[in-house]
């Protein structure tokens, strides 16, 4: 019970002075005397009001009796169900599990939707009315249609593309300026992937850099749904300048990255497999094994690494196989060409939804380093094939055709593209450089 005081002299003053004057004249006017003592007491007594709130179960009806309803949203987790989604949610509605268990489907969308976002709908008891996953430009949804009663459709989410600029100044870690500018990781990423080959980002870049980059984020609803795509960088490092800018060719729709020039940026094949290791064992022709002490041909490269090191297609290609290998333990193998395939072996798993048949970008993680198969330490065995037969992924390197330049008239749609890309990466010589210290 609460108790509410009202005094009635504060009341009065709050009448204002306006009508504080009319009462004064009217006072003067007609000679009337001053309140009286007994008069006093009275108005300075207290008011005491009981007031009695509504039980809490009759004000949930109220509201329920309205129409209220709580919309919530979470990620969804790498090893969720849909009875702890649900729980993180605040969905409390036995026929919606029961429903969920039964379709075939759910745990299948569940697993392609993990680092998604998940929106549910309730009443105020906790029952669901509308659960929706996103993946991308995919929507998964469950409705209500009655009591006890469900229906699940997908939906095409439209979406809308926005193009980010940054201007960066590299301070005491490269990859540390790109994060405090708010670069998302994808394209920092596919700027070291498209400078690697020319410059060595633990030797060569140092405080003081300068990085320009303009790059797509595509968003749903409004949300960033981790699609993006770089158009446009220009790398200062030291005295040097690398510049990068996207063109679709008009006749194959194939994207590459081209210098100022139209020469292509990106190599034939990445320098390593692995970012930041060493090479533990080269590739000959004699060498005691390590497990088996006699003398055998090494017709690859071990990179040692710590457990868990993402792996990536040194190029584009196609898996060609990925699965168990006696010796190698957990293999993959990605074919580039008509001429050239590697190969990554004694991994201790592989990326997520990889699969023989899939198309593989260059620097795309296929897997993790691991001590599968015959390894006596956690590293990398990486082997190339030229024809089907085994060379030493160092005189391959060491060639790294380039992609085809552009020509004719391919070159003069290009010089109008990076015309434009080219002038907004030197507007951004004239804003505040984000620099992380």
């Amino acid at each position: 019970m609460r108790r509410l005081i009202l005094r009635r002299p504060e009341r009065l003053w709050t009448l204002g002075p306006a009508v504080f004057g009319v009462m004064m004249a009217a006072i003067t006017a007609f000679g009337l005397s001053g309140i009286s003592e007994a008069e006093s007491r009275v108005l300075n007594q207290q008011v005491a009001i009981e007031i009695r709130p509504e039980s809490l179960e009759h004000q949930m009806k109220a509201l329920a009796a309205h129409g209220l309803e709580l919309t919530r949203e979470d990620e969804v987790r790498k090893n969720d169900s849909f009875e702890s989604l649900l729980e993180r949610l605040g969905v409390e509605d036995r026929d919606a599990r029961q429903y969920l268990r039964k379709d075939a489907r759910t745990a299948a969308v569940l697993r392609t939707s993990a680092g998604q976002t998940a929106l549910v709908r309730t009443d105020l008891e906790g029952r669901l009315l509308r659960l929706q996953l996103l993946n991308k430009l995919d929507a998964w949804i469950v409705e209500r249609t009655g009591e006890g009663q469900f229906t699940t459709r997908t939906a095409r989410l439209g979406s809308e593309m926005r193009i980010e600029h940054r201007s960066v100044q590299v301070g005491r870690s490269f990859y540390g300026a790109m994060d405090e500018a708010g670069v998302p990781e994808a394209i920092t990423e596919q700027v070291v992937t498209l400078f690697e080959s020319d410059l060595d980002f633990r030797r060569q870049v140092s405080s003081g850099d300068i990085v320009r980059v303009i790059y797509e984020n595509q968003l749903v609803g409004g949300r960033d749904i981790g699609a993006y795509k770089l158009l446009a960088v220009r790398f200062e490092a030291g005295q040097k300048t690398y510049e990068a800018l996207y063109f679709e060719h008009p006749e194959t729709r194939k994207g590459n990255y081209y210098d100022a020039q139209g020469r292509s940026v990106k190599r034939g094949f990445l320098a390593e497999p692995l970012r930041y290791t060493r090479m533990s064992s080269g590739f000959t022709t004699y060498r005691l094994h390590p497990l088996f002490g006699d003398p055998r041909a090494h017709r690859g490269v071990d990179y040692a690494a710590p457990y868990g090191t993402p792996v990536r297609s040194v190029a584009d290609g196609v898996v060609v196989s990925k699965g168990w290998s006696t010796g190698y333990g957990n293999t993959v193998e990605i074919k580039h060409n008509e001429r050239y395939s590697t190969l990554y072996a004694h991994l201790s798993d592989y990326a997520p939804k990889l699969a023989r048949g899939k198309n593989i970008t260059m620097g795309e993680v296929i897997g993790f380093v691991g001590t599968t198969g015959w390894a006596t330490g956690p590293h990398l065995h990486y082997e190339f094939r030229v024809n089907g037969r085994h060379v030493d992924p160092s005189r391959i390197i060491a060639e790294n055709p380039q992609v085809p330049s552009l020509a004719g008239s391919a070159l003069k749609s290009f010089e109008v593209a990076a015309a434009d890309l080219r002038g907004r990466l030197s507007l951004l010589d004239n804003v505040n450089t984000a620099r992380a210290q």
